[in-house]
């Protein structure tokens, strides 16, 4: 059995996280899947660098052996998705999206693929 690590970027959100960890917890458990949520918070006051907390939550997924990631924003509450294990990158946020291409938001690695493209940048500010 595959175990999955969804990795939260955070920072001031409290409200925002507990809802998500909630619901979250409930729908994985529901479905069976084997999983662990990190949730990676940036504690200073520059401005908020994402790639760099996804990267530092997945090494922790490494860690704990985890065979494949979801990179997860907070705000984003499953209602149909599925987190099963899959042997290539997957968007999974697709819904009511207003942007023709764009991978981001809920996005599904194994953890090969994902050191094969050796991370994100951490040389982008915000939230890009």
């Amino acid at each position: 059995m595959h175990t999955l690590a969804i990795i939260v970027p955070y920072r001031d959100r409290e409200e925002q996280l507990n809802i998500f960890t909630d619901r979250v917890k409930t729908y994985l458990n529901n479905r069976g899947i084997r999983h662990h949520i990190l949730v990676v918070e940036q504690c200073d006051d520059k401005p908020f660098n994402r790639g760099k907390l996804l990267n530092i939550g997945f090494k922790y997924a490494v860690r704990k052996r985890c065979d494949y990631v979801v990179f997860h924003d907070v705000d984003k509450i499953p209602i149909s998705i599925d987190y099963s294990y899959a042997d290539y990158p997957i968007h999974l946020a697709t819904n009511d999206i207003p942007f023709k291409e764009y991978f981001g938001g809920v996005t599904l690695f194994p953890v090969q693929d994902f050191q094969k493209i050796n991370g994100f940048s951490n040389n982008y500010w915000g939230w890009g």
